[in-house]
């Protein structure tokens, strides 16, 4: 496993609180410049959502299940939701279906979605072991990036005008 020194060290640190200092993008854009082609392809793999392709490092693989337990699990309490029967989770887990009731029944959503991330981002804090400037460490980084790009993108403002725009469109198309 490759070490970055001067790249990881000029990081900025990353908070659930605080402002996202970078884009993903700008991200990537340096990481290009300082990885190694092979490592630089697997911090492609470490993506907010579906990979295309099987990642090498153990920690991706590590978020790819814990992100899809995750997200299946709350699917399956969304369908519960709906009425809909016969949703399988394909691996149950107790602890992480729990977590997905508590999320989903949130009244506000938004609130929801927040606390989803906050998981994501706590999952990825508890795998910060070893060497700060391993590639495994900037593929947690590249990770709670994305998932601070995410959560500063609500904008509540934003969010109710589109909400009214919608509601409008809606209410003409009963008139």
């Amino acid at each position: 496993m490759a070490e970055y020194y001067y790249f990881a060290a000029s990081l900025p640190m990353l908070r659930m609180d605080r402002e996202i200092p970078m884009s993903y993008a700008a991200f990537m854009e340096k990481a290009s410049e300082h990885l190694s082609k092979k490592d630089y392809e697997d911090l492609s793999l470490a993506v907010f959502g579906k990979a295309e392709g099987e990642a090498s490092l153990q920690i991706v693989r590590e978020w790819q299940a814990f992100a899809g337990k995750l997200s299946e699990a709350v699917n399956k309490v969304r369908a519960e939701r709906l009425g809909f029967k016969g949703y399988d989770v394909s691996d149950p887990d107790k602890a992480i279906e729990s977590t997905a009731r508590d999320i989903v029944e949130n009244k506000d959503p938004l609130e929801g979605e927040k606390a989803m991330l906050s998981l994501y981002f706590d999952f990825l804090t508890s795998r910060e072991s070893g060497s700060p400037f391993s590639s495994a460490a900037l593929m947690i980084y590249a990770l709670k990036l994305q998932i601070l790009e995410r959560a500063n993108a609500f904008d509540e403002a934003k969010g109710r005008e589109e909400f009214d725009k919608l509601y409008s469109v809606i209410e003409g198309n009963i008139k």
